[in-house]
């Protein structure tokens, strides 16, 4: 006997979730090996012509027109588009920022003070319309608990996500990426051209990705500070909500630890995972939100 639709919707997003939890093992590795091979240079090219990154990717630019509104009602994007654009005053940025819906889970961003076209912020469709009977990110309820669920993020979490992007588009910390992503290259050319042979190479190629993911990670330290201060002109608890937005992060590595055995090959036991190269670990990124917490 077939169930009821009512009945089975809950059954049919169970085994959705379990299947994307599954299937995070492979996403995960393959973001691994795409942030030391190609993305050192893709982001380079996507920083002076951010568009470019909006287009390869298919993201759909966020703004109030009526033919999306089938897909994003005016309702609802009007007042996110004012929430950026808000927080985009409050960084001090004085170019026009365009947002876009992504597709993927990660919030990103694309260009800065000397791009040749608008510089680029791209939010996750999910944290945005937040479907499932949530309420569209600015318009989040009392009694909806979102800073209690462990798979959305809160109105003031999301804020704080879309500051540390902010951080980095006002701060053109890519600008300083692309020069050691052209030592990179230049160092895997000096494999093949270098007098000196392979041996000298590999070892300049291997100080260069290694010089790259320290400079990412302090780069991406520097984004939580810089967007918890961006915050604080807009809230008045900018580091607690900064401190519960990454601790909600590692929550969920430790449930996807829990929940598969791939995931315990990469996430440790205090929820960090160790393929993410280009940011600190949770815990550290954390702890020096605190130290600012103590010094506020």
């Amino acid at each position: 006997m077939a169930l009821p639709i009512a009945a089975a919707q809950p059954i049919l997003a169970g085994a959705a979730h379990r299947l994307a939890i599954a299937s995070e093992p492979l996403e995960q590795l393959s973001r691994a090996v795409s942030a030391l091979t190609i993305d050192p240079y893709k982001n380079a090219l996507y920083y002076f012509f951010p568009f470019i990154g909006a287009w390869i990717n298919n993201y759909q630019e966020l703004r109030s027109d009526a033919s999306l509104e089938a897909m994003m009602p005016p309702i609802q994007t009007e007042p996110m588009l004012r929430e950026i654009k808000d927080l985009t005053e409050c960084a001090g940025i004085k170019r026009e920022i365009t947002p876009h819906v992504a597709l993927n889970h990660a919030f990103s961003s694309c260009g800065g003070t000397y791009s040749v076209t608008k510089p680029a912020l791209f939010i996750p469709e999910q944290h945005l319309f937040r479907r499932a009977g949530n309420s569209p990110f600015t318009q989040e309820q009392p009694q909806e608990q979102l800073a209690q669920k462990r798979w959305v993020f809160s109105d003031d979490e999301t804020r704080f996500l879309i500051a540390r992007e902010l951080a980095q588009i006002k701060e053109d910390s890519v600008l300083l990426k692309v020069a050691i992503k052209v030592a990179v290259l230049a160092a895997m050319f000096t494999i093949y051209a270098s007098p000196f042979g392979w041996t000298i190479g590999v070892a300049l190629c291997i100080g260069a990705i290694g010089m790259y993911i320290i400079s990412e990670r302090c780069l991406q330290m520097r984004a939580d500070i810089v967007g918890t201060e961006i915050l604080g002109k807009k809230i008045q608890n900018s580091v607690k909500v900064a401190i519960d937005t990454l601790e909600k992060m590692r929550q969920q590595n430790l449930y996807r630890r829990e929940n598969s055995k791939l995931a315990r090959l990469y996430i440790t036991e205090s929820g960090n995972n160790v393929l993410d190269f280009i940011h600190p670990f949770l815990t550290t990124r954390i702890e020096a939100l605190r130290k600012c917490e103590r010094n506020f």
